[in-house]
């Protein structure tokens, strides 16, 4: 989120949000995913479990199983809400921010299971986060199903007291298999802030898919052994010292609670903001010149540099 040794000017920029007073405070994120640790030492005081559920095990309960395997939703929410101040791992972009998250990654995922994840608590929810999708093959194209669809179209009309739920989405790592984030329902969707990677020197990874819906990128993992990853917390059922944090969150898994944090401090500025006043100020404010070095870079019919 700031300057960590690459080249001057490559960071997100919250510093300056920081410095005025915004901490995302009075703001609710929820991490749709494989759960969060909710009592990890540097999430704990952050943690809201209106924001919570546990779809899976059918409970309010989202700590996720401690098998080493469901590690990625405790690491999302901490680039969200890590507590500052406090000598553990780091600080999230929006540590005042309240967080919360849906376990419903960890078992079969379908239409319903989605739909119940996004349309959980939307009067309490500002924003909802979420890193997967269809797969990453080249091959598959998919999208949201009738429930999750109608659970998107509630949270836009009615969520946040009308002004609109926020869904924050990544926008896939299929770019080896030259896979393509227009053929992803839930990234190409009106209703959700598509968010790629660029790599710490501002490069496009070599996960990156290649599509008209993204909307936004973020600082993620590059190659690796050359480009460093995000720092985050991690899942650890002991709560070992040595393994509640983490510097290996990677993908754009890694961006798009980055998006969510920046969200989040722009929603304690203005909590009147809608969801398409969201996006409006993201493709407003979002600087096109630390990616210049990449070729492709063209003047839409707006006077927006696209690549």
């Amino acid at each position: 989120m700031v300057n960590g040794g690459a080249k001057d000017g490559l960071d997100m920029n919250v510093g300056p949000a920081w410095q005025k007073g915004y901490t995302g405070k009075n703001v609710v994120v929820s991490i749709l995913d494989d759960g969060i640790q909710t009592n990890h030492p540097d999430l704990a005081l952050n943690y809201d479990p209106d924001a919570s559920y546990d779809i899976n095990g059918n409970d309010s309960d989202p700590m996720p199983q401690d098998n080493g395997d469901n590690k990625h939703g405790t690491r999302c929410a901490g680039e969200v809400a890590a507590v500052a101040f406090n000598n553990y791992c780091g600080v999230g972009i929006a540590y005042n921010a309240s967080i919360g998250g849906v376990r419903m990654l960890d078992g079969s995922v379908n239409d319903a299971v989605e739909a119940k994840a996004l349309g959980l608590n939307p009067d309490h929810i500002d924003i909802y986060s979420a890193s997967w999708g269809p797969e990453d093959d080249g091959s598959t194209v998919d999208g949201p199903g009738p429930l999750a669809r109608r659970a998107f179209i509630y949270g836009v009309t009615s969520g946040r007291q009308g002004k609109g739920s926020i869904f924050i989405w990544a926008s896939g790592n299929g770019g080896r298999y030259t896979d393509s984030c227009n053929c992803d329902g839930y990234t190409n969707s009106i209703f959700t802030l598509s968010i790629s990677s660029a790599t710490q020197g501002g490069y496009k990874p070599w996960y990156l898919e290649e599509c008209s819906s993204t909307l936004a990128t973020t600082y993620s993992s590059g190659t690796p052994g050359h480009d460093k990853s995000v720092a985050t917390v991690d899942m650890d059922g002991r709560l070992r010292p040595d393994r509640i944090c983490t510097v290996e969150h990677t993908g754009t898994s890694a961006s798009a609670p980055l998006a969510a944090g920046i969200c989040a401090l722009a929603l304690e500025a203005n909590p009147s903001l809608t969801w398409r006043d969201m996006q409006y100020l993201v493709v407003l404010t979002s600087r096109p010149e630390p990616l210049e070095k990449e070729n492709g870079w063209i003047l839409n019919g707006v006077k927006r540099k696209v690549s």
